[in-house]
């Protein structure tokens, strides 16, 4: 299945990417162009567990691998927990501006993904993982929801709390809860996580017997990052440690005894494609053309071949 939604790329999108890139620059070694060895560590593949990843790409400091194991591509060294705490503590970017600002093109999201999730559960409890400013609780709360979520930027979470939404300001595994869910979303969130197997599992343990997971990733398969490669805004070198495509997230939700109900690609990028296959900054170009690609791909196909830049996937209890 699909959903034709097209990809943006404002002048707030782009300073947010420029800002966040940034903040790389005080972790990397000038006279190597990469993450000084101090706040970095090897590590295996995040879904096979296995130490065959073959080098992909430098991009923003950071190295990407694809194992040959199971097809994951993931940032191999990646940085250590200590690392991450220090950098996300002194990012100063806020997501929820920049979704604000394009809220029109978030709600379409946002609803597929909810629709998609209400097929599979009944109307209940939500809970939201990186909630932002509420955004997304604010949708689900206009639909009957009663609305959980959790979010660590301070000034982010506050204004979700002032929307009367259930917020913590606090980690997964820190966070203490009275019920269980029916939904549990992640919105381009679960990318930025190190050890997807552990975080499924304590989801898990949160959902109600016919409950699902909710997640938005962008995706390995997607036709932009195949073609663009390094230069896709997918591979940002530092917080997107873990990029899953269609058959290694399979792998990984089958690790944790659960299935995929409904999966779906949204976001084709074809004007974005179009723009680099021009020869123009993929990102500032000026192309209209968000149908095809040299009549070749069309948006449709893209999407149904689930080749679009982002997956939407619905998880449930085998």
């Amino acid at each position: 299945m699909s959903t034709n939604v097209k990809g943006i790329h404002n002048k707030e999108r782009v300073d947010m990417w420029e800002q966040s890139i940034d903040n790389h620059k005080a972790f990397i070694d000038d006279s190597t162009g990469l993450f000084r060895d101090e706040f970095i560590e090897e590590r295996a593949c995040p879904v096979c567990q296995k130490n065959q990843g073959n080098k992909l790409f430098v991009k923003e400091g950071g190295q990407y691998v694809k194992c040959v194991n199971c097809q994951m591509v993931y940032l191999n060294p990646v940085f250590t927990d200590e690392a991450l705490v220090k950098y996300y503590t002194n990012n100063k970017v806020e997501q929820g501006v920049v979704v604000a600002d394009d809220m029109l093109f978030y709600e379409k999201l946002y609803s597929k993904g909810l629709a998609s999730a209400q097929k599979k559960t009944e109307v209940g409890s939500i809970l939201d993982i990186g909630c932002s400013t509420g955004l997304f609780l604010d949708l689900a709360k206009e639909k009957g929801w009663s609305t959980y979520g959790l979010e660590l930027n301070k000034i982010e979470f506050s204004i979700a709390k002032e929307k009367e939404h259930n917020v913590f300001n606090t980690l997964l595994e820190d966070a203490c809860f009275n019920e269980k869910f029916n939904v549990i979303s992640l919105w381009d969130v679960f990318e930025h996580i190190k050890d997807g197997d552990r975080t499924l599992k304590l989801i898990k343990e949160l959902l109600t017997d016919d409950g699902v997971i909710l997640l938005q990733i962008p995706s390995s398969d997607s036709l932009a990052a195949r073609v663009m490669q390094e230069k896709c805004n997918m591979f940002d070198g530092l917080e997107h440690v873990n990029l899953y495509g269609v058959d290694s997230l399979k792998a990984l939700v089958n690790n944790n005894n659960l299935e995929i109900l409904d999966i779906q690609s949204v976001i084709s990028e074809l004007g974005v494609l179009n723009n680099h296959l021009s020869y123009d900054d993929p990102y500032q170009g000026d192309s209209n053309n968000f149908n095809s690609v040299f009549n070749l791909f069309s948006d449709e196909q893209v999407l149904q071949s689930n080749l679009g830049y982002k997956l939407q996937v619905v998880i449930g209890h085998k």
